[in-house]
């Protein structure tokens, strides 16, 4: 049985921006993020403006890698997650968004990226992403292999984090209130 698609790419193919076939290296995943970046043609016309919601639209995806363009605008974040075997390269195109990087024990790690910063990482990255400059910011986001699964980070009642696997495809946000893990929970989380 053959299943619909939930996103259509904007692009067939990325052309002879891809250097090879075959799964991208984290160093290539950042590269390719950047071209896109320099390439407003591919990106531009997938940019949202929507209070409510992040919006990432697909540009292109095939059997090693997916490429896509999301749109920030204030208060909107994903929380802290992993690309499970996916490595990962993303760029700022417009506006800014803060990385946060995990620490344990410590501070969390706060890169503040602006047009034309990027940033990579492999299988098992833990971050999180949110909206700081612009309206909408707009970052571009390449996974070898294409991200399928993600693991997002929860806080439990009993303060014991906990890794909930769900679909790459799915939309990641901070901590839900109704899950009533919040309460008395360090903002970090």
């Amino acid at each position: 049985m053959a299943t619909a698609q939930i996103f259509t790419p904007a692009l067939a193919s990325l052309g002879d921006l891809v250097p090879h076939d075959g799964i991208l290296s984290p160093e290539e995943l950042e590269q390719l993020a950047v071209d896109i970046v320099d390439r407003r043609d591919i990106w531009e016309p997938l940019v949202h403006r929507d209070a409510h919601n992040r919006r990432y639209e697909l540009i292109c995806e095939d059997e090693r890698m997916d490429a896509w363009v999301l749109s920030w605008m204030p208060g909107q974040g994903t929380g802290f997650h992993d690309h499970y075997i996916s490595g990962v390269g993303l760029c700022c195109a417009a506006g800014g968004v803060r990385e946060d990087l995990l620490v344990y024990g410590g501070n969390d790690i706060e890169l503040h990226l602006r047009p034309g910063d990027a940033r990579r990482g492999g299988p098992g990255y833990i971050h999180r992403v949110r909206h700081e400059a612009g309206a909408p910011a707009v970052t571009i986001h390449v996974y070898s292999p294409r991200l399928d699964w993600v693991g997002q980070y929860r806080l439990a009642e009993n303060g014991i984090v906990r890794r909930e696997v769900r679909p790459g495809r799915n939309e990641l946000t901070d901590q839900l209130i109704s899950e009533g893990a919040l309460e008395r929970v360090l903002e970090r989380f």
